[in-house]
């Protein structure tokens, strides 16, 4: 007996992007691990618990960017 791997159905919704219809979570990977650095942790929980239309979440992923570019640039001096 093999194991097989299933794969996910999905559904074309335009040319550019496909729709799971059903996700298992063992193929869920975390959205992040934490770095042991506050201020890019303090970023990425940002992040934690978005859902729905990523078009409403920009200004939460542009919070997310500065930070992080902000917490790099400190690092760098």
């Amino acid at each position: 007996m093999t194991d097989e791997v299933q794969t996910p159905e999905v559904s074309p919704i335009d040319d550019d992007v496909l729709l799971v219809q059903e996700v298992h979570d063992e193929h869920v990977l975390p959205v992040w691990d934490p770095t042991g650095q506050s201020a890019v942790d303090e970023a990425l929980e940002l992040l934690q618990g978005l859902s729905g239309d990523v078009q409403e979440h920009a200004p939460v992923y542009d919070e997310v960017h500065r930070r992080l570019r902000d917490a790099l640039a400190s690092q760098e001096s």
